[in-house]
């Protein structure tokens, strides 16, 4: 059912694209250290976890958690958080598009495949991927300038696709380890424990490099993944061993988003308190 996950995707992404509002876009210079930030993570952790334990799906673990863009359920996060929507937004365009012209390269470095044949079809999954949602977003919101409110509107929907592409990918990993016994709980110990590393350097890292006044935001940015976009791809180029990374990393950043708004909500309603006095 893998096969599955490229489309569910595709709907996905479509959906989002066709909701992008480009007046609310606006690149600044954090935008692009950010992207920077996401790439040096990336490539930092699979070096050091492969140099550190020598175990070579440790390393693609932990790139694949690294190398993931900006999700684009970070504005909705953004937007619970009553920050700058628009901010994230730019950040998910610049990162989504930066790190698909770069995957076809450095995946083949990761997965020991350095051939044009390799990187051309990671390009094509790329292409399939992110291009032809956006291209048909396009067409769409030409032809019927309306669904821009879709997204909305079939919000339910879209969540409800995210949820079945999640039941896939973990039914994948529970028929890999049946399949494979013998694999150590330790080392799948070890995978959560990069995730969550890697979770708590994005979030922290991505705060310093915001703008005085856009720190949170640019946390987000960093901090919160298209974890399905490379879950997909760890699956098909490195195996459900190394998408175990990103399947730890959603349970660490959306931990991490249910604790900043119960903050939130809890400094709501102080304020609405000391007002009401």
């Amino acid at each position: 059912m893998n096969f599955l996950i490229r489309y569910l995707i595709m709907v996905m992404l479509m959906m989002v694209f066709l909701g992008l509002n480009l007046r609310e876009m606006r690149i600044r210079r954090s935008h692009f250290l950010l992207l920077l930030a996401n790439l040096l993570i990336g490539i930092v952790s699979w070096l050091a976890a492969w140099g550190i334990t020598g175990d070579k799906t440790l390393g693609q673990a932990a790139f694949f958690v690294g190398i993931t863009p900006t999700a684009t359920a970070a504005a909705v996060v953004m937007a619970m958080l009553n920050g700058n929507v628009g901010y994230v937004l730019t950040a998910f365009m610049i990162t989504n598009v930066g790190i698909a012209c770069v995957l076809p390269c450095l995946l083949g470095f990761v997965c020991g495949n350095v051939s044009w044949d390799f990187m051309l079809r990671v390009l094509e999954s790329l292409v399939f991927l992110m291009l032809i949602p956006y291209g048909l977003s396009l067409i769409i919101r030409k032809l019927h300038p309306a669904a821009e409110q879709w997204p909305k509107r079939f919000k339910n929907q879209t969540f409800s696709l995210w949820s079945f592409s999640l039941f896939i990918i973990a039914a994948t990993a529970a028929e890999f380890f049946q399949k494979n016994p013998d694999v150590s709980l330790w080392i799948v110990l070890e995978i959560a424990f990069i995730s969550l590393l890697i979770c708590a350097v994005n979030f922290t890292v991505g705060y310093f490099l915001g703008e005085r006044k856009l720190r949170r935001e640019a946390s987000q940015s960093l901090g919160q993944k298209n974890t399905t976009l490379t879950i997909y791809l760890a699956l098909v180029y490195a195996g459900p061993l190394a998408s175990l990374g990103v399947i730890f990393y959603v349970l660490w950043h959306n931990s991490y988003n249910a604790l900043q708004m119960f903050c939130e909500d809890r400094r709501q309603n102080r304020s609405v308190a000391l007002q009401q006095k």
